[in-house]
């Protein structure tokens, strides 16, 4: 039953956000962000071994060059474009609905609820609302799906107030 502390959205994500999302769910993990930067890092340094040696360099370095910088990025992009193609479909809306009871989706096709004590973990990140429930796995709010800037503290404070974030017995 609807109550007038429950804070409700519905969006559909575009194109751009599916990739900020793939990015910043990808990097909550410190080792895959270590693994993510040696590879750019490995790019710059067979660059300044090239340019330092001396020696004539051919274009087959610096293609392996140019893919080492751009291996990440290119690997998300594909994340997101694969989203894409698997859901051909229209593009519904997913509809929240954030109350004392926990978390709210549905959309056509199904209705779930996360209660609070299934989210380990909020954060604000890179234009998101991010609910953990398991590693990587997060309800992923755009800010700009919430009615004010209001209700994204108030999501928190809901969060925060249920216990979300607080150590497990």
């Amino acid at each position: 039953m609807p109550s007038a502390q429950d804070i409700r959205c519905s969006f559909v994500f575009t194109p751009w956000e599916r990739v900020r999302l793939a990015a910043v769910l990808t990097f909550q993990r410190k080792l895959f962000l270590a693994f993510a930067l040696a590879w750019p890092a490995v790019g710059l340094i067979l660059a300044i071994l090239a340019l330092a040696g001396g020696v004539p360099v051919g274009a087959p370095l610096w293609r392996m060059i140019g893919l080492c910088i751009v291996f990440i990025p290119t690997l998300l992009a594909l994340s997101a474009a694969a989203g894409f193609l698997v859901r051909r479909g229209p593009q519904e809306p997913f509809n929240y609905v954030f109350d004392p009871a926990g978390v709210h989706v549905s959309t056509s096709a199904f209705a779930h609820t996360h209660p609070w004590s299934a989210i380990v973990r909020v954060k604000r990140s890179q234009g998101f609302v991010l609910l953990f429930f398991a590693p990587r796995k997060a309800h992923a709010i755009p800010l700009r799906a919430l009615a004010s800037p209001q209700d994204g503290q108030a999501l928190l404070a809901l969060a925060q107030a249920a216990g979300v974030g607080a150590p497990r017995a």
